[in-house]
């Protein structure tokens, strides 16, 4: 038995593993067109696009690794019955849950490995990805401190006290100088600010003007803002729940609690965080019903596009029950698991009709 194990889990990590490898090529290809329109702004250049789409990677595969399980595990079994060594090692009296246990013994290492990637790697890797192409596409100084982000356009400085999660700006601070004399030319303070399509409109705008022998006072409720800074390069100071560990996610959802702020969407990225690996096993549950019962009649080809399609839904499903949960306000435990429960469930009854 530990023989069989050993070649069927070995099938099995060969897909995975393959198909991990070519949906990390497809992502990173869909990743580095996508910089295409911003190489030359500024100092962001060919290389750093290629070096940003490489430090995304890992993030991508973590997320994409319930859909990759999917298909390797139905691929790889899938080869197995279309060379009819299933049929003789269930006529040898191999049991479905036999051969799932083997399956699960390679994935529960494959689960540790991804795991480790979304937990220590991808977090700081994503966070330099973004903060440098940040800082090379500004062509400016920027600085991200605990009270807020500062910025410098042309002559300007600018302050950003908060940044919301919808990319709304709190608490604006202006101070525009002469780039010749170095003098301070007018001050401008705004409670929020919201981009557009094109520019920034400021709403309780309070703005003075330092002229040679007085100061010039002025009260506006908005105001329309034009700045290099538009919100892929000023949102820097926002928290991306991507960007953290679930250690420090966890104590970031304290930290805004604690505050009366909104966490509602960093606890529900914590729980699906946290119900990953089942997310994974289920969808290992999922793609062996379907291998046994279309192992005589179907390709590795139509089994792909099957799990392709469950893979798609389950993740559609996933998402809209978590936004659903953030609008109906369920508790985000329940939006993060029920869709996984909901593919164990179906895979159990699915297997129960296989034997």
């Amino acid at each position: 038995m530990k023989i069989l194990d050993r070649y069927i889990g070995q099938v099995v990590m060969q897909t995975v593993l393959a198909v991990v490898t070519v949906l990390a090529v497809l992502f990173g290809m869909i990743s580095f067109a996508n910089e295409a329109d911003k190489i030359g702004m500024a100092d962001y250049t060919v290389s750093m696009a290629f070096m940003h789409m490489l430090l995304k990677l890992p993030l991508q595969i973590y997320q994409m690794f319930p859909l990759s399980a999917l298909l390797g595990t139905m691929m790889g079994l899938g080869m197995l019955a279309n060379h009819s060594e299933l049929v003789v090692v269930r006529a040898a009296g191999v049991s479905i849950r036999r051969i799932i246990l083997a399956v699960m013994k390679v994935m529960l290492l494959l689960i540790l490995l991804v795991v480790f990637v979304g937990e220590v790697i991808a977090p700081p890797a994503y966070q330099y990805a973004v903060h440098s192409r940040v800082k090379a596409m500004a062509g400016k100084f920027s600085l991200n401190t605990d009270y807020g982000l500062w910025a410098r356009d042309g002559g300007m400085i600018i302050h950003v006290r908060r940044v919301e999660n919808d990319g709304r700006l709190l608490d604006i601070r202006l101070y525009d100088f002469d780039r010749e004399t170095r003098k301070m030319r007018f001050v401008l303070s705004a409670e929020s600010g919201v981009f557009d399509g094109e520019q920034w409109l400021l709403s309780k705008v309070h703005k003075g003007t330092i002229l040679k022998d007085k100061l010039v006072l002025e009260k506006m409720p908005t105001l329309k803002w034009k700045t290099l800074l538009d919100p892929d390069l000023i949102n820097i100071v926002t928290v991306r729940s991507h960007e953290l560990s679930s250690f420090k996610l966890w104590n970031y959802i304290k930290y805004l609690k604690d505050n009366n702020l909104k966490y509602e969407e960093y606890e529900l990225a914590f729980y699906n965080r946290l119900f990953m690996p089942l997310a994974i096993i289920a969808m290992v549950l999922i793609a062996v019903p379907f291998v046994f019962v279309s192992q005589r009649n179907s390709s590795i080809g139509q089994k792909i596009v099957i799990g392709f399609l469950i893979g798609i839904v389950f993740y559609i499903g996933n998402r809209l029950i978590g936004e659903m949960g953030l609008v109906y306000d369920y508790p985000p435990i329940l939006a993060a698991a029920l869709p996984t429960f909901l593919v164990i469930i179906m895979a159990a009854i699915l297997l129960r009709r296989v034997r």
